[in-house]
C-alpha cells in the first residue's frame, strides 16, 4: 500500500549521494498533487509520483531534462538483470547517478513504497503533463525491429494526420519511434485517435491436414445395432416408432 514517507528517511536513503535540496523537501512535504495542471488525469500512484517530477521541473522549466532522465532509465533496464525493481538499491545503480536530482529522489521515493515497477506508467503521464503544457502532439510510429531509421514515410503520413486535425492548430507535431516485433515490413502511425496501418505482419502457414476438404470424405458406414428379442426391446421400439409417426404428421400437417 501506498505510503508517503518523511523527507528525513528518503535522505538517509540517498545520504551516500546527495543531499536532497530544501526545495525538493518543501514540495514533497506540501500539497503540490493539490495544485494546478495542465489536464485532469485520475488520481493514482503513478500519477502522484508523475506530478511530483512536473512541479520539480516546473520553477527552471526543466521539463526535458525529466524525458531524458527517463529515457536514460529505460536504457540502463536492459542491461539490469530480469526484475531488477524489485531487488536493485537505487543508489549502488551507476547508470542512475547521472539522473537529475529531482528523478533520483522520486525513484527513491518509489522503492520504498515497493514501486519501481510503475516507471513506464508515470513515464507516461509526466510526458502527457508535458506536452499539454508544450502544447505538444506526439506521432507514435510503430516498425518492425531494426528499422528505426526507416520512418520517412511514416512522418509525412503523421504529417498529413496533423494537418487535417482542426482541433491540433497550434499544437507542435513531436515523433516517437515504437518496436513492434508483430511487423515485418512497413509501419503504422497513431496520432490523437488516428490511427493509419501500412504494416505487414508474420504470414502463418497452414499445416497440410489443416488445409483438407472435409466435405469429400465419405460418410461412416455404420452397424446395424442388433436388438435382443425381449419384452424391453419391444416397448422401446413401439415408443421410437411413434414417434417417428408423430414426427411424419407434424411435417405434414404441421404443428
Amino acid at each position: 500500500m501506498f505510503r508517503r514517507l518523511s523527507t528525513s528517511a528518503l535522505a538517509a536513503a540517498a545520504v551516500r549521494f546527495y543531499t536532497p535540496s530544501e526545495s525538493l523537501k518543501k514540495l514533497y512535504t506540501s500539497d503540490f498533487d493539490k495544485t494546478e495542471f495542465p489536464l485532469s488525469i485520475v488520481p493514482s500512484d503513478s500519477v502522484l509520483f508523475a506530478k511530483f517530477l512536473y512541479k520539480a521541473a516546473e520553477p527552471n522549466n526543466s521539463f526535458d531534462a525529466i524525458l531524458k532522465d527517463f529515457q536514460t532509465i529505460a536504457a540502463a533496464s536492459s542491461s539490469l538483470p530480469i526484475f531488477w525493481e524489485r531487488t536493485a538499491v537505487i543508489e549502488d545503480v551507476a547508470e542512475f547517478k547521472k539522473l537529475s536530482e529531482p528523478m533520483f529522489f522520486t525513484l527513491v521515493w518509489m522503492q520504498k513504497n515497493g514501486m519501481l515497477e510503475l516507471i513506464p506508467e508515470v513515464s507516461e503521464i509526466y510526458e502527457t503533463y508535458v506536452n499539454a503544457k508544450m502544447k505538444r502532439i506526439v506521432a507514435k510510429i510503430y516498425v518492425a525491429p531494426g528499422k528505426e531509421g526507416e520512418v520517412g514515410e511514416a512522418k509525412r503520413v503523421a504529417q498529413e494526420l496533423h494537418k487535417g486535425a482542426k482541433e491540433l492548430d497550434g499544437y507542435t507535431l513531436f515523433f516517437k519511434t515504437v518496436v513492434d516485433r508483430s511487423i515485418v515490413t512497413g509501419f503504422a502511425v497513431e496520432l490523437a485517435g488516428q490511427y493509419v496501418n501500412r504494416a505487414e505482419g508474420h504470414k502463418s502457414h497452414a499445416p497440410a491436414a489443416d488445409e483438407a476438404d472435409y466435405t469429400t470424405i465419405p460418410a461412416p458406414r455404420l452397424p446395424k445395432t442388433v436388438w435382443e428379442d425381449n419384452i424391453e426391446t419391444e416397448v422401446l421400439c413401439r415408443y421410437l416408432e411413434s414417434l417417428a409417426e408423430y414426427d411424419a404428421e407434424e411435417a405434414k400437417h404441421g404443428v
